[in-house]
């Protein structure tokens, strides 16, 4: 394969640089599909689907794309400009039946008149002023952190937005558009907005850092911020079709792939995300339509993170070398070995992995993995007390109910998980990383509980 310096880089030598990097970092399993030429050239897995039963990671083993599903969504939006359907620059709101905080999971905007400005480039464009989650932040509301349009700042709660205007637009669900619409015409047989049960056969589970399996998620409702599975090949016919599109769809991509609004601040998440510099003006950091865009000797630049509990993911293409990588992995510890693999992979020495705030593999840091719960026996009377709604955020809630004996919980209404109970308030869900406390006030009554994910401790109210 061609690297961006102009050189070759052998299988061999490939295959050996990635098991290294992945050995190191304990890199559960990975696939991979390299471009030359503006097509695919090298598609390979490595490691293993789930390592704790020895199943090795092949070339169809669908994974989790995590954020990847934004810019699939990004792609369908440009479609539907296209035809005619949605107008990047047109209010939102004017696309709706009522007032946006008339919706219920809008309700925190009343009296803000602000979202009657959010438009679909701004959306894409990462400008809406909405936060990444609502319930990350500290009063867990939807709210805008600055003015529509005037700065960046990443945001799943503005792709939710334009998913719910595109199918109140077009009458049809996000995975109903997406398959006859990019899908199928791409030839991406493996990909889906919603799990289908033909994955079950060889799908990797999630494993956290320290490559043990977790359970699989298998997301019924189609989310455009980040329900989507997919495998190496199948995500590279994206890049492919960007790269090689012509006529008007030339027109459309250029649109999407032309930076929309700089990024001058010096990380996406955490504090260095409030904090202004110059450090990436040299390679005019920005954001596009659904994608990341940077510029350097080696030209146009587009690129995009995919990061959820136990899988980690990275691409980047440089347009006008037609030289690209996808990197797709179920471990929580990719990220640590990204940019050596990028390297490995394309000689890509260019992608801005300080600002995505991937953080090099330390060994010294390296941690042994806490003992595995014990369940025990809890009064039956004791779990009917938690059966309930636990509000999240405004659109969120937490659901627990009792079933065979057990308490079962779920995020979505549609899944539920059975929980054991580590003691008589806290829980654990066998295969995962969540865990509930229930929190009851003086007189005993429960008011509350308390969900811990991978280090994350979100407090949550009982609303029935």
């Amino acid at each position: 394969m061609n690297t961006l310096d102009g050189g070759t880089v052998y299988v061999n030598e490939l295959n050996a640089a990635i098991g290294q990097a992945m050995e190191k970092a304990s890199v559960a399993g990975m696939s991979v599909a390299i471009l030359n030429d503006g097509q695919i050239a090298y598609t390979r897995a490595y490691n293993f689907r789930d390592k704790a039963a020895g199943i090795p990671f092949d070339e169809k083993t669908v994974t989790g794309a995590a954020s990847l599903s934004k810019t699939v969504f990004a792609y369908l939006v440009m479609l539907l400009t296209e035809e005619g359907v949605i107008d990047l620059d047109k209010p939102l709101q004017e696309y709706l039946a009522k007032p946006l905080p008339d919706y219920p999971s809008y309700t925190d905007l009343a009296g803000d008149d602000r979202y009657k400005r959010i438009t679909a480039r701004m959306v894409l464009s990462h400008s809406t002023g909405f936060p990444n989650w609502r319930w990350l932040e500290p009063d867990k509301r939807l709210s805008f952190l600055f003015a529509p349009g005037t700065r960046h700042r990443y945001s799943g709660e503005g792709i939710a937005l334009l998913q719910m205007v595109v199918e109140e637009i077009t009458g049809h669900d996000l995975e109903t558009l997406t398959r006859p619409k990019v899908f199928e015409p791409l030839g991406m047989i493996r990909t889906s907005y919603a799990w289908r049960d033909a994955f079950d056969v060889n799908a990797a589970p999630p494993h956290d850092e320290f490559g043990r399996p977790k359970r699989l998620p298998r997301r019924t409702k189609p989310d455009a911020a980040g329900s989507m599975v997919t495998t190496a090949e199948d995500y590279a016919r994206l890049l492919v079709a960007i790269l090689n599109a012509a006529g008007q769809r030339r027109a459309t991509v250029d649109e999407m792939l032309r930076p929309q609004i700089t990024i001058s601040y010096e990380q996406m998440f955490g504090p260095g995300a409030w904090r202004d510099t110059y450090k990436f003006r040299y390679i005019h950091l920005a954001w596009g339509l659904g994608w990341g865009r940077f510029d350097t000797g080696q030209g146009r630049a587009f690129f995009h993170t995919g990061h959820d509990f136990g899988y980690q993911n990275y691409t980047v293409t440089f347009a006008d070398r037609g030289i690209g990588v996808v990197l797709l992995s179920n471990s929580d510890n990719f990220e640590g070995v990204a940019r050596e693999i990028a390297q490995a992979t394309i000689g890509d020495h260019y992608s801005p992995f300080d600002w995505l705030g991937y953080v090099p593999f330390d060994p010294t840091k390296v941690k042994a993995p806490p003992p595995e719960p014990v369940a025990i026996e809890v009064d039956p009377a004791i779990l009917q007390a938690y059966v309930g709604a636990y509000e999240l955020s405004a659109d969120k809630l937490i659901l627990a109910k009792v079933e065979d004996g057990r308490l079962s919980l779920s995020v979505d209404g549609q899944s539920w998980d059975k929980s054991h109970a580590e003691s008589k308030t806290r829980f654990f869900v066998s295969g995962g990383d969540m865990r509930v406390e229930f929190i009851k006030d003086d007189a005993g009554h429960v008011t509350g509980l308390n969900l811990e994910i991978q280090g994350l401790v979100l407090s949550t109210k009982k609303v029935r």
